[in-house]
């Protein structure tokens, strides 16, 4: 069994640099580009069921592919980005010059921090945790459309990892993660962040 994790396409937000959390911003034509792109790349690999973050971004980036391969998008709200209540839409220098300074502040680890209205990080990897048993008991190669930081948890979940791990990674905007599960039930990591579908190629 596959799992492949893939971050939506761009939406303006992500191209000003700008943290979307819970707001719902449609992908822009450069992500719809690349929902196509990524559609084209996916849709012969032996997908049999794809989810996706109840997000416009997430949904539209997802809806492509499943139309191609003539399954439904489950949808699942534990997806979700983490929402950063008060800090939503600002600059991403801005959110991470908050978090440092509350760090230093309260001394506490920034995955612990949660700004006025908003999830920590350990809130959002408690949030996946449904997500990752669900995976678990599957046999059927399976896609998720999720968001930056929801995969990096959930890869760190499903690699047997901690929160902090998942702080570690990044995802480009419609990348690919695939992982495939070991005979001992173990997941291994194929491919990490992977855009290369996204560049055309020469002919």
């Amino acid at each position: 069994m596959r799992v492949y994790l893939v971050r939506h396409g761009q939406t303006a937000w992500n191209a000003d640099g700008r943290a979307q959390g819970h707001s719902d911003v449609d992908l822009d034509e450069t992500g719809r580009e690349q929902s196509e792109r990524l559609c084209d790349a996916m849709r012969s690999v032996g997908i049999r069921r794809v989810f996706s973050s109840d997000l416009k971004r997430c949904v539209q980036t997802a809806t492509p592919l499943a139309q191609a391969l003539g399954v439904p998008i489950q949808i699942r709200e534990t997806l979700r980005e983490r929402t950063f209540g008060i800090l939503e839409g600002k600059h991403y220098t801005e959110i991470r010059a908050w978090f440092h300074m509350e760090s230093r502040l309260r001394k506490k680890p920034e995955h612990e921090l949660r700004p006025e209205g908003a999830e920590s990080l350990k809130d959002v990897w408690k949030r996946v945790a449904p997500v990752e048993r669900e995976i678990e008991r599957m046999n059927e190669n399976t896609i998720l459309f999720t968001h930056g930081g929801t995969c990096g948890l959930l890869l760190g979940r499903l690699i047997k990892a901690n929160v902090e791990t998942g702080r570690s990674f990044r995802f480009e905007n419609a990348s690919v993660t695939e992982l495939i599960r070991r005979p001992d039930g173990f997941f291994q990591l194929l491919r990490y962040n992977d855009t290369s579908h996204l560049t055309p190629s020469e002919r």
